[in-house]
């Protein structure tokens, strides 16, 4: 197995991951699944073309093939109260591994990547949204849920 950057060449196979794990997720039509991938290849070709990015996103390959990849957006931030400050946030986003290659550290080798990446540019505050079967290993890494945060839904 293989861990590298992606490149605009990966949009796609990036596309067709998060565009599957929301189906894998959510359910519903695959159509719409299909949809929200064509979107999301768009986003990646662009983001990913773009040197001023807030994306940095990495793929596993095994034989050749894209199995697995994850994304790690920066942004400005405020300083927190009692912590060091450098300027930026990070989210994970889209960790992903095909189901054929699910169980095989895949998913660790990409979250590695993704925690040093973010300690390279110094990110002071990590986060993520976890998911049933990814909260076991984000705990393992050191990940712990917050209470306190919540999400606008309305329109």
């Amino acid at each position: 197995m293989e861990i590298r950057r992606a490149t605009v060449a990966d949009a796609r196979a990036l596309a067709g991951m998060r565009a599957q794990s929301s189906y894998e997720r959510k359910g519903g039509d695959a159509s719409v699944r299909d949809a929200y991938a064509l979107t999301c290849a768009a986003f990646f070709e662009s983001e990913l073309r773009n040197p001023q990015t807030f994306l940095r996103s990495w793929v596993a390959v095994v034989d050749g093939s894209i199995v697995g990849g994850a994304s790690l957006t920066v942004v400005p931030t405020l300083p927190r109260y009692g912590a060091a400050f450098s300027g930026f946030d990070g989210r994970v986003r889209d960790v992903y591994v095909a189901e054929g290659f699910r169980r095989r550290g895949i998913a660790r080798a990409l979250m590695a990547v993704v925690v040093e990446a973010a300690k390279s540019e110094r990110i002071d505050r990590l986060a993520l949204g976890a998911s049933e079967m990814g909260a076991p290993l984000y705990l393992s890494i050191g990940f712990q849920y917050k209470r306190d945060e919540m999400v606008y839904v309305g329109t």
